[in-house]
């Protein structure tokens, strides 16, 4: 069995991944897959918060046993059973910067395909010791073509460039002792 997992930023609009992992796999296991496709460092501590359907925390997973079981010791199977559906990947304790990994659905598994796999992409990965994540700029296409918007600015900063050295077209330097 395969689960299909979400993973967002609550700060967010655009940041999204969706995985598939197989039912089976520890957090410890998929920790490293995570990692690995955010490009952090594996070095730092991170912690994995399960949440209720209240939102509360209901258990807190580590490479230490919290109390609730260590992350090698976890399956995401467990936590289906345990109706922990919802996770948060703590990847900067200090900043308390979470990601929120939610099961969508279980599926079939695919002979043909490799688990765990990235799914879904969308927006860029988050600084891992950035105090916030940012969403790159979006441009919105104006309504009457396909072309960028132009920030007003620009355009009277280039109309102000082209009239920079309208006093010198006539040859004439006014500033001159000739």
């Amino acid at each position: 069995m395969i689960y299909r997992l979400r993973a967002t930023i609550p700060s967010s609009k655009v940041f999204v991944r969706e995985y598939e992992i197989p039912a089976k796999i520890s957090l410890f296991d998929f920790n490293k897959f995570i990692i690995n496709d955010l490009c952090f460092s594996s070095d730092q501590i991170v912690v994995y918060r399960a949440l209720d359907e209240k939102g509360a925390i209901s258990a807190v997973y580590g490479l230490f046993d919290l109390g609730y079981g260590s992350m090698d010791k976890v399956t995401f199977e467990q936590l289906a059973q345990k109706g922990q559906n919802v996770l948060q990947f703590c990847y900067d304790m200090h900043n308390n910067s979470c990601i929120v990994i939610t099961i969508l659905s279980e599926e079939p598994e695919d002979p043909r395909s490799h688990y765990p796999q990235t799914v879904l992409e969308k927006g860029h990965n988050p600084d891992q010791f950035s105090a916030k994540y940012e969403d790159p700029q979006v441009y919105i296409p104006r309504a009457s073509g396909s072309s960028p918007v132009v920030d007003d600015d620009d355009e009277e900063d280039e109309k102000d460039d082209d009239n920079a050295f309208s006093e010198f077209e006539d040859g004439l330097d006014s500033g001159s002792d000739d």
